[in-house]
């Protein structure tokens, strides 16, 4: 199967929690516009991804849940497969880690979180240590983690996410304020609460 567009990976994504729900049922079926209804998107979107999974529905009962599952499932990373961390574990680190922990579907396993506040160091948090920022590099290569979540707010960030990328961090997931700056083959997603609530704002208003 050819690489899958970043957006079609995401919506599969939100298929696989959704039917997650209906795989239960005697006869789980589901029609692709009751997906799309579920996730607020266009039917015939819903249909070409399915289709790039190579599933097929049918008009009188639709798609089978338990065949779409599993298609998604062959196509997206096996669920706790790769390694991940969170810096930074204030209010918002410790609740993403409850999240991560508590998802069976989540396709990464946190073993080890970060910090610089001397009140989180050398703790343990939801049954995860979290260490001293120093020894990052260290358990990053031992763990061989690929995924870092940043909940951490200092002037120093960017400084962390070089020696980050430096010990094999290839991912960022950033959700503290403030642009970082990642080279070329680093992938990067941010999640700005502030502009989307700007961006949600405006179209109210207007």
């Amino acid at each position: 199967m050819a690489k899958l567009p970043k957006k079609t990976v995401e919506r599969i994504s939100q298929y696989r929690r959704v039917l997650a729900k209906y795989q239960t049922l005697s006869e789980p079926f589901i029609f692709s516009h009751d997906l799309a209804s579920l996730l607020h998107l266009n039917p015939v979107q819903v249909r070409r991804d399915l289709m790039l999974l190579g599933t097929s529905g049918n008009y009188r009962n639709g798609y089978k849940v338990t065949k779409l599952l599993q298609s998604i499932d062959e196509t997206l990373t096996i669920p706790k497969s790769t390694q991940a961390t969170i810096i930074g574990m204030g209010r918002l680190g410790e609740s993403l880690l409850k999240h991560i922990g508590s998802s069976p579907v989540c396709p990464v396993m946190i073993n080890s979180t970060f910090d610089i506040n001397p009140k989180k160091i050398n703790t343990t948090i939801r049954g995860i240590p979290c260490y001293d920022m120093t020894r990052a590099p260290e358990i990053i290569k031992e763990q061989k983690i690929k995924i870092a979540i940043l909940t951490l707010y200092t002037e120093d960030i960017q400084a962390i996410i070089d020696i980050l990328i430096d010990a094999g961090i290839e991912g960022f997931i950033n959700y503290m304020a403030g642009p970082i700056k990642i080279p070329k083959g680093i992938y990067l997603k941010e999640y700005d609460i502030r502009t989307t609530l700007e961006e949600m704002s405006y179209n109210i208003h207007n």
